[in-house]
């Protein structure tokens, strides 16, 4: 036999050989594994392929126990609602935020000093409770022509047993007025409460912005 013909057995062995340990070591390498899964009113649900329960859910896909991809739960229709809900509250929340800055900082420009807000206040109150008593006595006159009025109306009935005319138009006139006058007063007092709470509220909101002011500060004695 010859030595060509020798190689040539040599080589046929050597692939007898290595065809099963080549197939041998394919059977040993993992197969890779996707599994899709979910979670629906907390219970798990687990697929080969994405499963129908996990439709509008969130679910993640595994390969080999990693996570590849992760898609997030379409929200429902009430998630939606609230969703919305929410950011239209924060965003009310934002522009009442900027609101208050801007109020804040008037507030400090206006006043100097707690003392200079107490002293508007007097002589503002002062001057409504001067507006009130002048009204309060035009209340008064009024109210003494409306019962001289009606004395005479009182008298003209018991005589006559009637009313003339211009007696009645001067009745009516003096009741007019003091009806008038008692409402001036009612109006003049209630914007006065007005004023009295606006500055409370003034002076409560000053006290903490300064006060916030004050911790601010670094200690000078550090």
């Amino acid at each position: 036999m010859g030595r060509s013909s020798m190689r040539r057995i040599d080589l046929f062995l050597l692939g007898a050989l290595l065809v099963p340990l080549c197939a041998a070591g394919q059977g040993t390498q993992k197969s890779s594994s996707s599994v899709f899964s979910c979670e629906v009113n907390g219970r798990p649900v687990f697929g080969d392929t994405l499963p129908k329960e996990c439709y509008g859910h969130a679910w993640v896909r595994k390969i080999n126990g990693v996570v590849v991809y992760r898609e997030d739960a379409q929200p429902t229709p009430d998630e939606s609602a609230l969703r919305r809900e929410k950011a239209r509250l924060e965003e009310i929340a934002r522009k009442e935020a900027i609101k208050q800055k801007r109020q804040d900082e008037a507030l400090l420009e206006r006043y100097r000093s707690l003392a200079d807000l107490d002293n508007r206040r007097d002589r503002e109150i002062a001057d409504f409770d001067d507006a009130i008593a002048d009204l309060r006595l035009q209340e008064r006159e009024a109210l003494e022509r409306y019962r001289k009025v009606d004395e005479n109306v009182k008298a003209a009935v018991a005589n006559n047993n009637s009313v003339p005319d211009d007696l009645a138009k001067a009745a009516a006139y003096a009741d007019e007025e003091l009806a008038q006058s008692r409402a001036a007063i009612e109006r003049k007092v209630t914007e006065r409460d007005h004023l009295r709470l606006r500055f409370d509220a003034d002076r409560r909101r000053y006290i903490e912005l300064t006060a916030s002011a004050k911790s601010d500060k670094p200690d000078s004695a550090n």
